[in-house]
This record gives C-alpha cells, structure tokens and sequence, in this order.
C-alpha cells in the first residue's frame, strides 16, 4: 500500500486483496471509502484505518494474520466485518466488538477462538451474549432464542 491511494478521492470500496499487504497505509484522503476488502495478505495488525473510521462501513480482512484487534473500536460506523480465518484465541480480544454499536453481520468461522468454541457448540451462544444487536453470525440469523441463552451464559 503507498500514499497514492489518498487520491482516489471518490472511491466508495477499495479491493486489495491477494497482494501480500503486510501494513494498512495510505488511506489518509479516501474521504467516502465505504468498503475496504483486504482478504488474503499477510496483515498482523488493524492500524493504519484511522483515515476512514468515520466513513467505513464494511471491512473484509478474512485470511490475514490477525491475533489482536486493537483498533477495531474506533471503527464505530462498522456494520458488516468478515474475518474468518485469522488467529483471534481469546474473548478478551473478541469483545472489542463490543464497541460497534452499528455491526450487524460478523464472519468469523475459522480462528481459534471459532475452533474451541465450535467444538463444544456454544459459540454463537457466547458472540450473541456479548453482541446481542448482531443480526447474522457466519451467515446464518441470530435468533432471539441464541441472544436469550448467550446472556445468560456470557452474564
């Protein structure tokens, strides 16, 4: 990514993926980026979005190399984040989400943290308990039921 991108002043969805991308850079000046897909590089951390976090809808960051989502809360306008396939472990970690008042579809299948809890089939209970405003979790509807159970289990 270099600071060229800045002059694509109008664009509403930017796709870079499959091009190795190891750092988010040079958005500063995509004044109306909705959509920003970065699937399959080598990305380890969610900086670098600052620039957009009041325009940004939609981020797909699937098969990246994530293991922290420091940053994700500033991204307040997000209403769809695909990350399947990253190293998110932990619920500490995952309840950063907590923060997006405005996200309603999540994919997640495929990190660690979907690994363990798949196993024991009591993640969409845990991710409706910690975000009951989601609407679609790994492409299926969050029930009202799944929101009843996960506050109970969550607290």
């Amino acid at each position: 990514m270099d600071n060229t991108l800045g002059t694509l002043k109008q664009c509403k969805h930017l796709a870079i993926s499959s091009n190795c991308i190891e750092k988010i850079t040079g958005l500063k000046g995509l004044d109306n980026l909705e959509v920003l897909s970065l699937g399959r590089n080598q990305i380890k951390k969610l900086e670098g979005l600052d620039d957009v976090a009041n325009t940004l809808r939609e981020l797909w960051i699937s098969y990246n190399l994530l293991d922290k989502l420091n940053g994700l809360e500033k991204l307040t306008n997000l209403v769809v984040v695909y990350m399947s396939n990253n190293l998110i472990a932990k619920w500490p970690e995952f309840d950063r989400f907590k923060d997006l008042a405005k996200l309603e579809e999540l994919l997640f299948v495929g990190n660690p943290l979907w690994e363990t809890h798949t196993k024991t089939e009591d993640f969409r209970l845990h991710v409706a308990g910690r975000i009951p405003w989601l609407k679609k979790l790994d492409g299926v509807p969050v029930d009202d039921e799944e929101k009843e159970k996960g506050k109970a289990l969550v607290g």
